[in-house]
């Protein structure tokens, strides 16, 4: 891929608040380096990561973006930070302000949204054969107050595979939770991908709906 807009922007949303964490959580580690050696981590992954089209035609864009950043400063805590403590990273960069902006102003519940969702996933889809594109299908719900969205392909699992960081993709499939929260939703799955499922299956239902049980 490019180091596009959405590459640069993503990196400026997300590591203010994570290399906070670092800070606070991380032990004695000099984060003004760590910073620096994520910073050119992170250019050389975007570098060798195939392309899967543009923010505009395909948003999962931002999705693999993300994951880069966190692998990219994963790598430079070169064995300071546990699993674990990336786990809470991911967790606490979906809660930095621009993040929760970007999500807090959208809102899937309305017919006429997932109508549209419904098609920008064949678009999205169409955009790359590449593994690193996911494969999308988002249903409407009985009502604007739910939808489903399998997804039958991963572009997170495919970016641990090439960075040799497949144990820490699950940690990633956490924000998914908290990205549907944000939206004013509750999120129910039976599996992911990264975990050994066939599809990661989301239910989304509106919290307080008649759904929401």
């Amino acid at each position: 891929m490019k180091n596009t807009i959405c590459e640069k922007l993503m990196w400026s949303a997300m590591t203010p608040t994570m290399f906070r964490y670092i800070s606070e959580n991380c032990g004695d580690v000099d984060v003004p380096v760590v910073r620096k050696t994520a910073h050119k981590n992170y250019k050389a992954m975007v570098g060798r990561t195939p392309d899967i089209g543009s923010f505009m035609k395909n948003t999962l864009r931002v999705s693999l973006a993300g994951g880069i950043v966190w692998l990219s400063v994963y790598d430079a805590m070169d064995g300071h930070m546990s699993r674990e403590q990336f786990g809470e990273m991911v967790k606490v960069t979906m809660l930095a302000p621009l993040i929760q902006k970007a999500f807090g102003g959208k809102n899937p519940f309305d017919s006429e949204y997932q109508k549209k969702k419904v098609e920008k996933d064949k678009v999205a889809n169409a955009m790359s054969d590449s593994e690193f594109n996911w494969i999308t299908e988002t249903i409407p719900g009985r009502n604007a107050d739910e939808y489903t969205t399998n997804y039958y392909r991963c572009g997170l699992c495919a970016l641990g595979r090439q960075e040799h960081h497949e144990d820490l993709i699950p940690y990633m499939c956490e924000m998914d939770f908290i990205s549907v929260d944000l939206m004013g939703g509750m999120l129910h799955r039976t599996g992911t991908i990264a975990t050994g499922a066939e599809i990661c299956d989301f239910y989304v239902c509106k919290k307080g709906s008649e759904w929401d049980k």
